[in-house]
């Protein structure tokens, strides 16, 4: 019996690693795309229709959509860092969340991203901006 356990443990092992590894690296790629102003990180990243929300412009756009809204802001906005202040998951392991503080030219944003699985990749599906 503990040799079968330890055999489904084996063979599960890097799968569970994978998967924290993938998510722990899509939220760290976006706040590191976000802290520079990486806009082409950023949309390869999106899911084809993102919730995007700039202070009190809200809507779902599509990925092409959302880079021009964005595009606007961070010239308007011109990011010099990111600081992540809380991350979490989802109870399936499926989503994540991360919420933190972007640093522009014109002052602080907090910013709420969240990510879900979608197929075999992390997706980012909403992202919030707010004055500080």
């Amino acid at each position: 019996m503990n040799s079968l356990l330890l055999t489904l443990t084996l063979a599960f092992a890097p799968f569970t690693v994978m998967t924290e590894a993938l998510s722990a690296q899509s939220i760290g790629d976006i706040t590191k795309a976000l802290g520079s102003g990486d806009l082409a990180s950023l949309t390869g990243m999106m899911d084809a229709e993102v919730e995007l929300s700039i202070l009190a412009d809200e809507n779902t756009y599509t990925k092409e959509q959302a880079r021009e809204k964005l595009a606007a802001f961070f010239g308007a906005n011109t990011p010099s860092g990111f600081s992540q202040v809380h991350q979490g998951s989802s109870k399936s392991d499926n989503a994540e969340y991360c919420i933190g503080n972007l640093t522009t030219s014109n002052g602080i944003y907090r910013v709420y991203i969240y990510v879900a699985k979608k197929g075999e990749r992390m997706v980012l599906q909403e992202l919030r901006f707010d004055r500080e």
